[in-house]
Protein backbone atom coordinates (compact mmCIF):
# COMPACT_ATOMS: atom_id res chain seq x y z
CA UNK A 1 0.00 0.00 0.00
CA UNK A 2 1.40 3.39 -1.21
CA UNK A 3 1.46 6.68 0.25
CA UNK A 4 0.03 8.52 -2.98
CA UNK A 5 -3.94 7.89 -2.32
CA UNK A 6 -5.39 7.17 -5.42
CA UNK A 7 -9.17 8.88 -6.67
CA UNK A 8 -12.13 6.94 -5.14
CA UNK A 9 -10.67 4.99 -2.29
CA UNK A 10 -10.94 8.13 0.19
CA UNK A 11 -15.15 9.10 1.58
CA UNK A 12 -15.80 12.30 -0.43
CA UNK A 13 -16.04 14.01 3.44
CA UNK A 14 -12.67 13.29 4.05
CA UNK A 15 -10.93 14.35 0.56
CA UNK A 16 -12.66 17.70 1.38
CA UNK A 17 -11.34 17.75 4.75
CA UNK A 18 -7.92 16.93 3.54
CA UNK A 19 -7.67 19.78 0.72
CA UNK A 20 -8.95 22.79 3.12
CA UNK A 21 -6.31 21.77 6.04
CA UNK A 22 -3.89 21.64 3.00
CA UNK A 23 -4.56 25.16 1.09
CA UNK A 24 -4.68 26.51 4.55
CA UNK A 25 -1.40 24.96 5.77
CA UNK A 26 0.00 25.43 2.24
CA UNK A 27 -1.18 29.39 2.15
CA UNK A 28 0.33 30.23 5.83
CA UNK A 29 3.32 28.61 4.74
CA UNK A 30 3.75 30.48 1.11
CA UNK A 31 3.23 33.63 3.39
CA UNK A 32 5.90 33.14 5.61
CA UNK A 33 8.18 32.65 3.19
CA UNK A 34 7.35 35.98 1.70
CA UNK A 35 8.27 37.54 4.75
CA UNK A 36 11.50 35.60 5.44
CA UNK A 37 13.59 34.45 2.31
CA UNK A 38 15.14 35.97 -0.10
CA UNK A 39 15.83 35.67 -4.04
CA UNK A 40 18.69 33.77 -3.64
CA UNK A 41 16.78 31.38 -1.96
CA UNK A 42 14.72 30.32 -5.02
CA UNK A 43 16.71 29.01 -7.28
CA UNK A 44 17.72 26.15 -4.53
CA UNK A 45 14.35 25.67 -3.60
CA UNK A 46 13.95 25.19 -7.39
CA UNK A 47 16.88 22.56 -7.61
CA UNK A 48 16.50 20.72 -4.68
CA UNK A 49 12.50 20.25 -5.88
CA UNK A 50 13.51 18.90 -8.59
CA UNK A 51 16.76 16.62 -7.25
CA UNK A 52 13.82 15.09 -4.78
CA UNK A 53 11.60 14.25 -8.12
CA UNK A 54 14.15 12.85 -9.64
CA UNK A 55 15.72 10.69 -6.65
CA UNK A 56 11.55 9.37 -6.21
CA UNK A 57 12.15 7.70 -9.45
CA UNK A 58 14.59 5.06 -7.89
CA UNK A 59 13.03 2.71 -6.08
CA UNK A 60 14.60 0.42 -3.45
CA UNK A 61 13.44 -3.56 -2.55
CA UNK A 62 11.30 -4.18 0.74
CA UNK A 63 9.73 -7.31 1.38
CA UNK A 64 8.28 -9.65 -1.23
CA UNK A 65 8.85 -7.79 -4.72
CA UNK A 66 7.51 -4.75 -3.08
CA UNK A 67 9.58 -1.66 -3.24
CA UNK A 68 9.56 1.88 -2.18
CA UNK A 69 11.21 5.26 -3.03
CA UNK A 70 12.36 8.56 -1.50
CA UNK A 71 9.86 10.87 0.26
CA UNK A 72 12.27 13.84 0.79
CA UNK A 73 9.95 15.71 3.08
CA UNK A 74 13.13 15.68 5.84
CA UNK A 75 15.63 16.56 3.20
CA UNK A 76 13.90 19.23 2.46
CA UNK A 77 13.36 20.35 5.63
CA UNK A 78 16.73 20.18 7.43
CA UNK A 79 18.12 21.76 3.95
CA UNK A 80 15.23 24.72 3.78
CA UNK A 81 13.32 24.77 6.56
CA UNK A 82 9.58 23.43 7.53
CA UNK A 83 7.89 26.33 5.47
CA UNK A 84 9.73 26.10 2.03
CA UNK A 85 9.75 22.10 2.77
CA UNK A 86 6.03 22.33 2.70
CA UNK A 87 6.15 24.55 -0.97
CA UNK A 88 8.49 22.31 -1.83
CA UNK A 89 6.97 18.80 -1.65
CA UNK A 90 3.37 20.20 -2.44
CA UNK A 91 5.19 21.54 -6.12
CA UNK A 92 6.46 18.00 -6.38
CA UNK A 93 3.31 16.53 -5.47
CA UNK A 94 1.03 18.78 -7.78
CA UNK A 95 3.48 18.05 -10.91
CA UNK A 96 3.11 14.03 -9.78
CA UNK A 97 -0.29 14.09 -9.84
CA UNK A 98 -1.32 16.32 -13.44
CA UNK A 99 1.47 14.87 -15.16
CA UNK A 100 2.21 11.97 -14.42
CA UNK A 101 -0.91 10.31 -12.64
CA UNK A 102 0.71 9.66 -9.79
CA UNK A 103 -2.00 10.45 -6.94
CA UNK A 104 -5.39 10.90 -7.88
CA UNK A 105 -6.69 14.62 -8.45
CA UNK A 106 -9.74 15.13 -5.60
CA UNK A 107 -7.25 13.16 -3.23
CA UNK A 108 -4.33 15.22 -3.61
CA UNK A 109 -5.38 17.37 -0.88
CA UNK A 110 -5.04 14.42 1.20
CA UNK A 111 -1.62 13.38 -0.47
CA UNK A 112 -0.40 16.88 0.24
CA UNK A 113 -1.69 17.33 3.87
CA UNK A 114 -0.01 13.77 4.25
CA UNK A 115 3.22 13.91 2.77
CA UNK A 116 4.03 17.46 2.40
CA UNK A 117 2.32 19.28 5.46
CA UNK A 118 2.89 16.00 8.07
CA UNK A 119 6.19 15.03 6.92
CA UNK A 120 8.11 18.47 6.79
CA UNK A 121 6.40 19.38 10.52
CA UNK A 122 6.90 15.66 11.97
CA UNK A 123 10.99 15.95 10.46
CA UNK A 124 11.05 19.53 12.23
CA UNK A 125 9.70 18.47 15.08
CA UNK A 126 12.55 15.38 15.63
CA UNK A 127 14.89 17.28 14.07
CA UNK A 128 15.01 20.51 16.22
CA UNK A 129 16.26 18.65 19.63
CA UNK A 130 18.41 16.15 18.21
CA UNK A 131 19.97 18.14 15.82
CA UNK A 132 21.84 19.78 19.13
CA UNK A 133 23.92 16.72 20.04
CA UNK A 134 24.05 14.98 16.78
CA UNK A 135 22.99 16.35 13.68
CA UNK A 136 23.17 13.26 11.54
CA UNK A 137 21.38 11.18 13.49
CA UNK A 138 18.84 14.20 13.70
CA UNK A 139 18.49 13.81 9.78
CA UNK A 140 18.30 9.81 9.61
CA UNK A 141 15.42 10.05 12.74
CA UNK A 142 13.53 13.06 11.30
CA UNK A 143 13.60 10.96 7.75
CA UNK A 144 11.93 7.58 8.94
CA UNK A 145 9.37 9.38 11.48
CA UNK A 146 8.41 11.49 8.36
CA UNK A 147 7.51 8.47 6.64
CA UNK A 148 6.15 6.40 9.14
CA UNK A 149 3.89 9.61 11.04
CA UNK A 150 2.42 10.04 7.06
CA UNK A 151 1.48 6.59 7.17
CA UNK A 152 -0.36 6.88 10.42
CA UNK A 153 -1.88 9.90 9.03
CA UNK A 154 -2.88 7.84 5.75
CA UNK A 155 -4.11 4.87 7.47
CA UNK A 156 -6.38 7.32 10.28
CA UNK A 157 -8.02 8.67 6.89
CA UNK A 158 -8.63 5.09 5.47
CA UNK A 159 -10.07 4.02 8.63
CA UNK A 160 -12.55 6.62 9.08
CA UNK A 161 -13.50 6.77 5.44
CA UNK A 162 -14.29 2.97 5.60
CA UNK A 163 -15.85 3.26 9.28
CA UNK A 164 -18.09 6.51 8.00
CA UNK A 165 -18.94 5.10 4.42
CA UNK A 166 -20.12 1.66 5.74
CA UNK A 167 -17.31 0.18 3.64
CA UNK A 168 -17.70 1.92 0.71
CA UNK A 169 -14.83 3.98 0.82
CA UNK A 170 -11.96 3.15 2.60
CA UNK A 171 -10.17 0.14 4.27
CA UNK A 172 -10.78 -1.61 7.24
CA UNK A 173 -8.93 -1.04 10.14
CA UNK A 174 -8.12 -4.39 10.43
CA UNK A 175 -6.25 -4.53 7.16
CA UNK A 176 -5.17 -0.77 6.65
CA UNK A 177 -3.31 -0.82 9.85
CA UNK A 178 -0.75 -3.89 9.71
CA UNK A 179 0.04 -3.40 5.89
CA UNK A 180 0.22 0.07 6.25
CA UNK A 181 2.28 0.53 9.17
CA UNK A 182 4.30 -2.24 8.83
CA UNK A 183 5.01 -1.62 4.96
CA UNK A 184 6.43 1.98 5.82
CA UNK A 185 8.13 1.28 9.02
CA UNK A 186 10.24 -0.68 6.82
CA UNK A 187 10.44 1.84 3.76
CA UNK A 188 11.51 4.57 6.27
CA UNK A 189 14.62 2.43 7.17
CA UNK A 190 15.51 3.10 3.13
CA UNK A 191 14.23 6.58 3.90
CA UNK A 192 16.52 7.31 6.54
CA UNK A 193 19.60 5.50 5.33
CA UNK A 194 18.79 7.97 1.56
CA UNK A 195 18.15 11.00 3.14
CA UNK A 196 21.62 10.38 5.87
CA UNK A 197 23.55 9.37 3.21
CA UNK A 198 22.90 12.70 0.86
CA UNK A 199 23.33 14.46 3.86
CA UNK A 200 26.82 12.79 4.33
CA UNK A 201 27.55 13.82 1.12
CA UNK A 202 26.13 17.46 1.11
CA UNK A 203 27.95 17.97 3.88
CA UNK A 204 31.65 17.10 2.55
CA UNK A 205 31.07 18.65 -1.02
CA UNK A 206 28.77 21.57 -0.66
CA UNK A 207 28.82 22.14 2.98
CA UNK A 208 27.13 25.66 1.95
CA UNK A 209 24.09 23.79 1.18
CA UNK A 210 23.37 23.23 4.53
CA UNK A 211 23.19 26.67 5.43
CA UNK A 212 20.86 28.12 2.84
CA UNK A 213 17.64 27.48 5.40
CA UNK A 214 15.34 30.20 5.26
CA UNK A 215 14.51 31.52 8.17
CA UNK A 216 17.61 30.32 9.77
CA UNK A 217 18.43 33.03 12.60
CA UNK A 218 14.65 33.13 13.57
CA UNK A 219 14.15 28.82 13.31
CA UNK A 220 17.52 28.61 16.13
CA UNK A 221 15.63 30.92 18.73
Amino acid sequence: MRLHIPDGLMAPEVSVLGYLIAFIVVALSVAKLRKAADDSAIPFMAILAAGIFVAQMINFPVLGGTSGHLLGAALATVLLGPFAGIVVMTVILIIQCLVFTDGGLLALGMNVLNMAVVGCLISWVVYRPISRKSEKAAVVAAAWTSVFFAAVLATVELVISYDMSGGSYGISALIAIPSMLGYHALIGIGEAAITGSIFVFLSKVAPETLRMRIGRKEAST
